[in-house]
């Protein structure tokens, strides 16, 4: 296996301690999806998707966790969230 250079690799993704307005396309995987659920999840992002076992979102950094909450609090199973790809600027909102 190739050695990597992890500690440049990690300089370049978001950080827990972004507050900005910049907004990422995020997956969140669950066991299924319903009207409970994506209620749950479009009180923090903005949902673009549906898919079959989960959903396409657009969100804020700190949206992230509260969503893994809200879910967790109405005992919904949450496979992973993943952070895809940074969709806007921090400062305006422009696209990256």
């Amino acid at each position: 296996m190739e050695n990597n250079d992890y500690e440049q690799l990690l300089k370049n993704i978001a950080s827990p301690l972004d507050y900005s307005e910049g907004l990422y396309l995020v997956y969140v995987e669950l066991f299924h999806t319903n009207a409970e659920m994506y209620n749950i999840i479009s009180e923090h992002v903005t949902i673009i998707k549906e898919l079959e076992f989960g959903y396409l979102c657009e969100a804020h950094m700190q949206a992230i966790p509260e969503i893994a909450r809200s879910l967790s609090l109405k005992n919904h199973a949450v496979y992973q969230i993943v952070r895809l790809v940074k969709l806007t600027k921090s400062s305006n909102n422009e696209p990256v």
